[in-house]
């Protein structure tokens, strides 16, 4: 007799969400890649009509029954922790019934077409007005959600992508952050400017040479291209599901540093999605759990191994072998070039120390929308503002350099912007551990083998799946939670002391 046949069912009803989902990200991917601009109105109806059709299959009555029989069920192990994740995302889905995330659907897809064509016109007002409804249907939710789990609305959403994080601890965070960074930014300038310059690369760069080189990089990282591949789009991203991975990059011929190191730091997505445990996919204890665990594994690759003197050595030899011998190629020039210090608007080519500020900003914007303490259209001068006082960038004159250049908000992604300091100090705080139990990763990874950093993360991180939320995470892979200690300590090593 079969002991547990209503969780069984509930495992089997997961799975077919899991298909169509795979369904959704897919034609997301192609929105973003591949499909005619025409094609956006019937995309999105087509995606919002798909997303109805999840809501419903979450809403099937049976699905109650069977909650409420496997709670009696004898559940262990993984197979109870996996239940548990399951009632924590029926609660989150409940709240949001299936005519609001239409509209939410319906939204997004407008904003997405209104977003592209806003870049290119460099026009707020046309851009603000197919976005207000995605800002409404997001307050909505944040309130639904908040309602159905106790928490206040920008806890909610956060729920979403960092579980049992909250917002408080957030900014008390990024306010340790503020403290010690601007000294360290500005005696790094200082240093900086009393320095020889690296020396530039001389371009053009050709893209198809650069996409040669990208994909060189991505199998030197580990990157597995029988489940998944690499195109471009206006903003690089990672998407699809573990068994089928989609990365974008954009490509510059005037500049290839942008694209390769975008895609350095969607591998690092790709590797972790690629490895999710996959005897649990379509399946919650799958994961990924957390959103800043998540952006921690590319920035590990992106800003911890990279910019390293073994790296570039490695790296050295591919950039003569795609564009021609030049000095500014030299490993020496490069790991110089990776660490420079260049205060600008763009969040996805800032440097290590301005990075911090650019996210910091956007979530700071993103709370008081949605507490509703702005309108979509302060959105502008509040970003001018802050990112002068913070970067001495603006106000900017051109939006697609300011609040146009990142599409999350766009597609209702709030709460997420925390993440990607999160997971600079969780990548920061790995690395650290990393080289602690591994002595000689330099010298290994000079000689061209780049797997120990993969052998390291794998146990700890990626197979891990959502068995965990990020404090535990780190605690058993690293020996300590969550903390901006060891990205201090790295940033800086790497830019000077603040005495």
């Amino acid at each position: 007799m079969n002991p547990s046949p209503a969780y069984d069912a509930l495992v089997a009803h997961h799975r077919r969400v899991h298909d169509l989902e795979h369904l959704q990200a897919i034609a997301t991917w192609d929105r973003m890649t591949h499909m005619p601009p025409a094609g956006g109105p019937a995309r999105a109806a087509a995606q919002a009509a798909l997303a109805v059709l999840i809501k419903q299959l979450q809403a099937e009555p049976t699905l109650a029954l069977q909650f409420d029989a496997a709670v009696h069920e004898p559940l262990q192990g993984d197979a109870a922790l996996n239940f548990a994740r399951m009632r924590q995302a029926r609660r989150i889905e409940a709240a949001i019934p299936a005519a609001l995330a239409e509209r939410r659907e319906l939204a997004t897809g407008a904003a997405m077409q209104a977003w592209g064509r806003a870049r290119q016109d460099d026009n707020w007002d046309t851009f603000a007005d197919a976005w207000a409804p995605v800002v409404a249907v997001t307050r909505e939710s944040a309130t639904r959600l908040g309602d159905a789990l106790g928490l206040q609305p920008m806890d909610a959403l956060l729920e979403r992508w960092e579980p049992g994080l909250r917002i408080a601890r957030v900014n008390a965070l990024f306010a340790q952050v503020q403290g010690w960074l601007p000294p360290l930014l500005e005696r790094a300038l200082a240093a900086q400017a009393n320095s020889p310059p690296p020396l530039e690369p001389v371009g053009p760069f050709p893209a198809a040479a650069q996409q040669r080189l990208c994909e060189q990089v991505m199998a030197l990282l580990g990157f597995d291209f029988d489940a998944g591949r690499l195109d471009t789009t206006q903003h690089p991203f990672t998407g699809g599901v573990p068994e089928d991975v989609r990365m974008a990059t954009r490509f510059d011929e005037s500049n290839f540093l942008p694209a390769l190191m975008g895609t350095i730091h969607e591998t690092g997505h790709s590797r972790y999605q690629q490895n999710l445990p996959r005897a649990w996919l379509g399946q919650p204890l799958a994961g990924p759990h957390s959103a800043a665990l998540h952006e921690g594994q590319a920035l590990i690759f992106e800003r911890q191994l990279a910019p390293e003197p073994a790296f570039c050595q490695l790296l050295a030899p591919l950039l003569h072998q795609a564009f021609g011998s030049q000095a500014a190629f030299e490993p020496d020039n490069l790991a110089r070039l990776l660490r420079r210090i260049r205060p600008g608007t763009i969040r996805v080519a800032a440097d290590e120390l301005t990075y911090p500020l650019h996210v910091i900003v956007r979530v700071e914007i993103e709370q008081a929308l949605v507490a509703g303490e702005i309108a979509v259209r302060d959105v502008p001068a509040w970003w001018h503002e802050r990112m002068q006082a913070a970067l001495g960038v603006g106000p900017q004159g051109a939006f697609s350099q300011g609040p146009l250049q990142d599409p999350h908000w766009v597609h209702g992604m709030f709460g997420y912007f925390p993440a990607y300091l999160l997971g600079a100090m969780v990548a920061a705080q790995c690395f650290a551990a990393l080289r602690r139990e591994v002595p000689d990763l330099q010298t290994q990874v000079a000689a061209g083998n780049c797997g120990p950093l993969g052998d390291w993360l794998a146990p700890r991180i990626w197979q891990q799946g959502a068995r965990h939320d990020l404090d535990a995470m780190l605690q058993q892979a690293t020996g300590e939670p969550l903390s901006a200690a060891a990205l201090r300590a790295q940033l800086e090593q790497r830019h000077g002391r603040v005495h």
